[in-house]
C-alpha cells in the first residue's frame, strides 16, 4: 500500500459490504477499500477495489491498481495481485522499482516465478524513463542520483536541486523537471533507504542528509550556487542547508512544506480557535497518541519509520537544527496547498475537520509571511484547488515560482556587480 496512506490513515474504520453493490460511486468504493485495508480486512478490501474498478469501466489510477494488488497479496490471492501489478508495469509504465521491492505488503509474492519477471519489467520502465540515473557512492553506500540539463551546467549559473517529501522518491517532480532542465542543470535523488538508494544505517538527520547532498552535487560536477526546491518534509532539509551553507544558496522554494516555523504550543492554537478546551486537546495528543504512533512504527516500512522519527524529533526541538541561522537574503518562496482532502469514512469528531484544517493553514500562512516579509525577494503563492502534491496537481505554479526565483537571483547578482 502507498506509505502515505499508511502513515496518514490514523483513523481505523471498518465498513460492512452488505448492501453495497455496483450502485456505489467509484470514489466512495475506493475509500471503503482503503478503510478495509487499514482495518486489516484485506480480502474485502481487495474485492471492493475490484467492484470500484468495475463500476468505473475498469478504469483506475496507477496508485489504486497498486493498492489493490497489495490487498490481494495480503489476502493470499497471488493471481489477482500479479494481474494488477503486471497491468501497471506493462500498460501504465510503473517505474518505482525500489518501492515495489521493499513493500512488505508484497512479501508473499517473492517466491512466485512471476515476481522476477515483474521486477524486470519495472526495471526496464525505469531505465527507459530515467536514462541519466546513476548509483553513486556516498560514504561507502550507493545513492540514486538523477541529473538533467547538464549541458546548462556553467560556472556561477544556479543549479536547481530537488528534495523529496517524506519517504518519497524523485518521480513526483517529473513534469517540473522536464521544463526547468531546458535551461538549467537539475539534480534530484533519493535519500538513503528510499528507491534503490542503499541503507547507510544512519538516522536521516538534517545534518547527515545535507552533507550527503553536498557530496553528491560535487561528485556530479555541480558547484554552487544552488536553488533548492523541496516538497513537504524535504523543506526541513533545504532550510537546514541554507542555515549551514548560506553562501551556497541562490534561492529556496518550499512546496507545501513541513512547518519549521512552529514553536511549542503552536500546535494547540487551531484546536483552541475552533473551541476545544486544553483538557480536550491533551486527551487527543497525550499518551494514546504516542501509543498509536508506536504501533504505526511496527507496521510501517523501515525507510518511512526513520524519517517519521526525525520529523517528530524536529517538532520537539522547535526545529533548532533547521533554523540555527536566519534565512539568507535570496529569493525565498512558499507555495501552499488549499485543496482539502475530505474522507467521508473518517469517524466523527467533536470538531469540523475541514474547518480545523483551514484554521491551521491560515496560522501557517501568517508565520510564513512573517518569515519572508523582511526579505527583498520573498514571495508567497496559494493554490486553492491543489492537494498536498502541488508539483503534480499544479505543476505550472511550481515551474513559474522556480523561474521567478531564478530571475530574481539574477537581479541580485547584477546589483552586487553594480556596487563593486
Amino acid at each position: 500500500m502507498k506509505t502515505t496512506t499508511l502513515f496518514l490513515g490514523f483513523v481505523i474504520f471498518t465498513v460492512s459490504l452488505f448492501g453495497q453493490g455496483t450502485s456505489q460511486k467509484y470514489p466512495a468504493l475506493v475509500r471503503i477499500a482503503d478503510s478495509l485495508y487499514n482495518a486489516k480486512d484485506f480480502k474485502n478490501s481487495a474485492f471492493t477495489y475490484s467492484n470500484a474498478f468495475k463500476v468505473n469501466g475498469w478504469k483506475a489510477t496507477l496508485n489504486e491498481r497498486y493498492n489493490a494488488a497489495c490487498s490481494w497479496a495480503l489476502a493470499n490471492n497471488p493471481d489477482s495481485a500479479f494481474f494488477n501489478l503486471n497491468y501497471i508495469a506493462t500498460l501504465m509504465n510503473y517505474t518505482n522499482l525500489g518501492h515495489i521491492k521493499s513493500d512488505p505488503d508484497l512479501i508473499s509474492l517473492y517466491n512466485d516465478k512471476r515476481w522476477r519477471l515483474l521486477l524486470e519489467a519495472v526495471r526496464a520502465n525505469k531505465n527507459k524513463a530515467f536514462p541519466n540515473l546513476d548509483l553513486i557512492p556516498v560514504n561507502g553506500f550507493k545513492v540514486e542520483v538523477l541529473t538533467s540539463g547538464m549541458q546548462n551546467n556553467k560556472a556561477n549559473k544556479p543549479v536547481v536541486v530537488f528534495e523529496n517529501g517524506m519517504a518519497s522518491s524523485f518521480g513526483s517532480w517529473d513534469i517540473v523537471v522536464e521544463e526547468i532542465s531546458k535551461t538549467y542543470a537539475v539534480l534530484r535523488y533519493n535519500r538513503p533507504r528510499i528507491g534503490e538508494s542503499e541503507n547507510d544505517s544512519l538516522p536521516p538527520t538534517t545534518e547527515h542528509i545535507v552533507n550527503n547532498l553536498r557530496k553528491m552535487l560535487l561528485q556530479k560536477g555541480l558547484k554552487p550556487p544552488y536553488l533548492l526546491v523541496s516538497h513537504s518534509f524535504g523543506g526541513a532539509y533545504i532550510r537546514s542547508f541554507a542555515s549551514m551553507y548560506p553562501e551556497e544558496i541562490a534561492g529556496l522554494v518550499f512546496v507545501d512544506p513541513i512547518d519549521f516555523t512552529k514553536k511549542k504550543g503552536d500546535g494547540d492554537l487551531p484546536y483552541l480557535e475552533i473551541g476545544l478546551t486544553q483538557h480536550q486537546i491533551d486527551s487527543i495528543f497525550g499518551k494514546p497518541y504516542d501509543n498509536f504512533i508506536e504501533k504505526l512504527y511496527e507496521e510501517m516500512p523501515g525507510f518511512y519509520v526513520e524519517e517519521v522519527k526525525i520529523s517528530r524529533s524536529l517538532y520537539n526541538s522547535e526545529f533548532k537544527e533547521c533554523v540555527r541561522n536566519q534565512l539568507p537574503d535570496v529569493p525565498v518562496h512558499f507555495i501552499q496547498a488549499g485543496g482539502y482532502n475530505s474522507n467521508s469514512n473518517e469517524e466523527p469528531t467533536i470538531y469540523d475537520r475541514e474547518k480545523m484544517w483551514r484554521i491551521d493553514n491560515n496560522l501557517k500562512m501568517k508565520r510564513w509571511l512573517a518569515l519572508i516579509n523582511p526579505l527583498k525577494y520573498g514571495k508567497y503563492f496559494y493554490s486553492s484547488q491543489s492537494g498536498h502534491f502541488i508539483q503534480q496537481d499544479d505543476p505550472d505554479l511550481v515551474i513559474s515560482s522556480i523561474k521567478l526565483a531564478l530571475q530574481d537571483y539574477d537581479k541580485i547578482k547584477k546589483e552586487k556587480e553594480t556596487y563593486r
